[in-house]
């Protein structure tokens, strides 16, 4: 990387060379995990009890990188929406009840998924059936999931609270 210039005794330090050596390097040793083990394991078994619900939608999937991890894309029109990151267990959770809360509430095929309302007594109520449900297949019962789940709903409705109410 250094150089005597011309045999003058004067020594020419070649910084593309050394760039190019250290960027090598540093592509080598910053190879870092997207997830911890023990969140990679979460998000696992999140999406393995999950899978039928995801394999039965047309319009969305999650699919794992290993340069990005757990990515969600909209799959019914690729170029509408983008990619969201899935970086945490919880990121997942809120995406994934959201979709199931809108299949209750706002249903596809009957109203546009931009108009959020709280949801009646009878919804929350199905909405829990069906989460509960999935929730339940994971590993140990889920129950810190289940805990998650009442906060999720309780900031939903808190969310479109103000948005008109219910219908």
């Amino acid at each position: 990387m250094c150089a005597n210039y011309k045999n003058t005794s004067i020594e020419i330090f070649d910084y593309q060379d050394y760039t190019v050596t250290v960027r090598r390097a540093k592509r080598k040793e910053v190879r870092k995990m997207v997830y911890t083990n023990e969140v990679k394991k979460e998000l696992d078994a999140i999406l393995k009890a999950f899978e039928n619900y995801i394999d039965g939608q047309d319009y969305f999937d999650i699919v794992y990188s290993k340069k990005i991890g757990y990515v969600w894309i909209v799959a019914d029109e690729p170029g509408a929406a983008g990619a969201e990151q899935l970086d945490t267990p919880e990121a997942m959770l809120d995406n994934l009840f959201n979709d199931i809360i809108n299949d209750v509430v706002a249903p596809r095929s009957t109203t546009h998924l931009n108009e959020m309302r709280t949801m009646t007594e009878s919804e929350e109520a199905e909405c829990r059936r069906r989460i509960t449900a999935i929730l339940e297949t994971i590993e140990g019962g889920g129950a810190e999931y289940l805990e998650y789940l009442d906060e999720y709903i309780q900031d939903y409705q808190e969310r479109y609270a103000g948005d008109g109410g219910s219908c």
